[in-house]
């Protein structure tokens, strides 16, 4: 463990603020064998598209492959039994990273802006970089970031409009559902694209063993209260939103409630990520079992409210 603390001193710190519960989960039930390493990568993924550990250019994988030592399966147990801090375990991986000891594949690997990166441009190349998302709309908003002194300032200000463009564009799509204080919105078959990956959600996809996934992607937004909301999903057992068929309610494979519970201030909204598909541990004990014959419906029960939100699924390829 000592180590650890030798990385935290040669490396500047990663942004711990915004590491979501599911990646710390995620750590815990890899160091336990109970998902298999990709399952981890993806989560050091989203930790480096999100801009929470840095990497740059230099130090990106030329392979599509990720490889992982063994013995880092200490370090994200320790990280999920709490025996080393957040950014103890953020600056560990980024080092690994760095240093070439673990492998990320390069298609997802940001940039802590050392080198140029294959996803942001610098600031002279200003004219390319607003018109490479194809929507004209956005392309216009994103302009004004260009102006901004260094490419870390344009990347933040692009970053903001585009979140604020996507939840307008989710919120176009979507059905509103209310609940109490908080209106949900629930866009069916829903995809974005993120760096030039195309991600599904609210649909039925199957993985390569014959595994139906049900990854749920919903808007959560405080519109009827003045004081904080609290929506809560402790684990899979201890959740207040399931599936339900009609007949049997299913547990979720996990979500993205930090510490099990997401508060909203007044006017505050946030999406809410919830997996339902193979029985990967804390109480969820059997995988999710589709049938196209079937209605399923988000069963919400929250303190506030109740609400059966139906769920229109269709299987994608």
């Amino acid at each position: 463990m000592a180590g650890i603390f030798l990385i935290t001193a040669f490396f500047g710190y990663a942004d711990a603020a915004s590491v979501p519960g599911w990646v710390k989960n995620n750590a815990g039930w890899w160091s336990s064998d109970q998902i298999d390493d990709q399952a981890f990568v993806s989560g050091v993924q989203f930790l480096i598209e999100e801009g929470i550990i840095t990497v740059s250019s230099t130090t990106r994988s030329a392979s599509t492959s990720d490889s992982i030592p063994a013995w880092v399966k200490n370090t994200a147990g320790w990280w999920s039994n709490d025996e080393i801090s957040e950014n103890d375990f953020l600056n560990a991986i980024q080092y690994l990273i760095k240093t070439g000891i673990m492998s990320v594949s390069a298609g997802v690997v940001g940039d802590d802006m050392n080198q140029p990166s294959q996803y942001q441009p610098s600031t002279s190349e200003s004219t390319s970089s607003v018109n490479k998302t194809g929507d004209n709309s956005l392309d216009q908003l994103l302009v004004v970031c260009q102006s901004e002194e260094n490419p870390r300032l344009v990347r933040d200000c692009e970053k903001a409009i585009k979140e604020d463009y996507r939840l307008k564009q989710y919120k176009s799509n979507s059905t509103s559902f209310q609940v109490g204080p908080i209106t949900y919105y629930y866009a069916p078959d829903w995809q974005e694209e993120t760096k030039g990956v195309l991600k599904q959600y609210n649909n039925i996809s199957y993985t390569a063993t014959g595994q139906a996934l049900l990854n749920l992607k919903l808007l959560a937004e405080n519109t009827g209260s003045s004081g904080n909301v609290t929506m809560t999903c402790t684990s899979p057992s201890l959740c207040n939103y399931n599936v339900w068929d009609g007949s049997h309610k299913w547990v979720n494979s996990g979500s993205d409630f930090t510490s099990g519970n997401v508060v909203l201030k007044e006017g505050q909204n946030r999406f809410l990520n919830i997996l339902w598909g193979p029985a990967i541990g804390y109480g969820s004990y059997e995988d999710f079992l589709y049938d196209s014959g079937k209605d399923y419906t988000l069963r919400i029960q929250e303190p506030f409210g109740s609400l059966d939100l139906p769920l229109n699924l269709v299987v994608v390829p």
